[in-house]
């Protein structure tokens, strides 16, 4: 049976155009992959186009394997991250349980982070380098660990507590280095110097006075000296 095709409607449901056509495509994989031949590939097909109910379609492909869910890829960060003159950078997705560097700086944003867990603890580390995390704004989080010739910052800001949102647990390392968790709103920059543009931005965009009354005389001009 296709994925297409929900398991749990009974066999006698009426079939839409959608199973049909999914159990062609899973027909053309079985071709494709020598399983059957061409006339019993145009015979399923006229077959399936032909069906009326989901039993109907499940029968011509009964004899097939199941076909593979598809994996998602580009979602799963490995297990452990390394790297010597050079930054790790990562967000979104899942995070690495453990990264050091050397000479370059360890930022992870799980502000995109979506899992089911009650829990994430993550070991991060560098020499001569910052370790930077950052959560979204009502997330739990901790922020352990040592530094040497560095500062440590913990940056959260005081909001509820989002529901179903794990508990953010970092153990941090840094010599010659900041260790700092910190909370952003969905959308912030991440960046201290584009958030810095941002506020200087806003703030040049004060709406001018009110212009003076009728008959104002203006302003004497600063003396020559």
């Amino acid at each position: 049976m296709t994925e297409d095709v929900p398991p749990d409607r009974p066999p006698g449901v009426r079939a839409a155009d959608a199973d049909r056509d999914a159990t062609v495509a899973r027909l053309q994989v079985a071709l494709g992959e020598g399983r059957l031949n061409l006339d019993e590939f145009g015979q399923r097909a006229s077959a399936a186009y032909a069906a009326v109910t989901i039993g109907e379609l499940e029968a011509l492909l009964a004899d097939l394997p199941a076909e593979p869910a598809v994996e998602i890829v580009g979602t799963r960060a490995p297990e452990e991250l390394t790297n010597v003159f050079g930054d790790i950078t990562v967000s979104g997705g899942s995070p690495p349980r453990r990264a050091t560097t050397v000479f370059g700086d360890v930022r992870i944003d799980l502000r995109a982070m979506r899992t089911d867990a009650d829990r994430v603890e993550l070991f991060l580390g560098s020499v001569f380098g910052d370790v930077e995390v950052i959560v979204a704004e009502g997330v739990d989080a901790d922020l352990y660990g040592w530094t040497v010739f560095g500062d440590r910052k913990v940056e959260l800001e005081a909001v509820p507590r989002l529901p179903g949102t794990p508990r953010i647990v970092v153990h941090g390392r840094t010599v010659f280095g900041d260790l700092r968790l910190r909370s952003l709103a969905p959308g912030e920059s991440a960046s201290r110097w584009a958030a810095l543009m941002e506020r200087l931005a806003q703030r040049r965009q004060v709406p001018p006075g009110p212009p003076p009354p009728p008959g104002a005389l203006p302003p004497f001009p600063p003396p020559p000296f």
